[in-house]
């Protein structure tokens, strides 16, 4: 498996995107917000990366709490 790039703001978007499906899944409600928590703390993760990569802080995709 090749390595990771976690300065690449995508690396962690895709994170995101994966706790929120995996959210919609739970029967659990609070397993459920604590995945979309963990999807938000990697939203900001990306926006970090995204700053140093290019200093500009990318758009919001909308999906936040």
């Amino acid at each position: 498996m090749p390595p990771r790039n976690t300065d690449d703001p995508q690396h962690w978007r895709d994170r995101a995107a994966q706790m929120r499906s995996l959210a919609v899944t739970m029967a659990d409600t609070q397993a459920g917000i604590l995945l979309t928590d963990l999807a938000a703390d990697y939203d900001k993760r990306a926006d970090k990366a995204a700053i140093k990569a290019n200093g500009k802080k990318p758009r919001s995709n909308g999906k936040r709490r």
